[in-house]
């Protein structure tokens, strides 16, 4: 069993507020980052979108397919 079906197996256990209660985890995890390191503020806006663009193309894609 590689570590993708493993992944897989896994995530389909999970429902909606585990889904949810994982994104929020993550959030925080962010904002406890900015807290820790402030100069993570200083970042260009433009880089902070772009990455977050580039992360959301695979996502957004598989959903509309």
């Amino acid at each position: 069993m590689n570590l993708t079906s493993w992944l897989n197996e896994k995530t389909k256990k999970m429902d909606w507020i585990d889904m949810a209660l994982t994104k929020v985890s993550c959030f925080a995890f962010g904002v406890l980052l900015v807290v820790l390191i402030p100069q993570l503020l200083q970042i260009n806006l433009l880089w902070i979108v772009a990455i977050w663009i580039i992360l959301a193309i695979r996502p957004i894609y598989r959903f509309f397919k």
